[in-house]
């Protein structure tokens, strides 16, 4: 497992919308569970400085990388950055526009678990990887319970809607379940991790099913 800095020296910027120990997790599991086939990635909810993963040589097969956001303050600084209220529409890509898509700390801001999932998947061909805080972890004595992290962040969306805070505490069992629905095997990436948990999805078959549209 890579550290910090080692990281940092392939040009790796890591101090973006999160922690930089956060960025080091999900880049140690990008590089485990690389595929040659991943040439165009979509960056949900890509945060004010995105990973530029081409500048690392595991991810060398990486031609283009699509961000999208929907924070002002991320529009203002990322070039090129697509732009949609998530929680109101669907992601601003075409069917199957990108080989994989990542959204890290993400999930737990938007009000419907499997319409979200559902676009990731809609979007993807070969699969998707998110993070999402581990609110499994001592229940509802978890740290990400509570008050503390549902609150509006006074920073609006683009459109002027309501930023909140940790506003969907998903648990486990829900990705499992949904991605049985969708027709995707998924892997919990971290188990032993308290804070952040990460998640592969892979379509089981080439042509991949998604259920049926929940969001309308």
């Amino acid at each position: 497992m890579r550290n910090y800095k080692e990281w940092e020296r392939m040009g790796i910027h890591l101090q973006g919308s999160h922690s930089p120990f956060m960025w080091v997790q999900a880049l140690n599991h990008l590089e485990r569970n690389w595929n040659p086939k991943y040439k165009i990635i979509g960056d949900v909810g890509c945060g004010e400085i995105p990973l530029q993963l081409q500048k690392a040589p595991q991810f060398s097969s990486v031609e283009d990388i699509i961000f999208s956001d929907a924070s002002v303050g991320v529009l203002e600084k990322v070039k090129e950055c697509r732009v949609s209220n998530f929680n109101k529409s669907p992601l601003p890509y075409a069917d199957n526009e990108v080989d994989f898509a990542i959204c890290f700390e993400v999930i737990e801001h938007m009000f419907n678990t499997y319409g979200f999932l559902r676009e990731l998947a809609r979007i993807s061909k070969y699969g998707f990887m998110i993070s999402k805080p581990n609110t499994d972890h001592r229940g509802l004595d978890s740290q990400w319970y509570g008050e503390r992290y549902f609150f509006d962040t006074g920073k609006p969306l683009f459109d002027g809607d309501v930023r909140f805070e940790h506003v969907n505490f998903i648990p486990n069992y829900e990705l499992f379940g949904f991605a049985k629905f969708m027709g995707y095997d998924v892997e919990l990436l971290d188990k032993a991790d308290e804070e952040i948990q990460f998640f592969l999805f892979t379509p089981k078959d080439k042509d991949k099913v998604v259920g049926i549209n929940l969001i309308e």
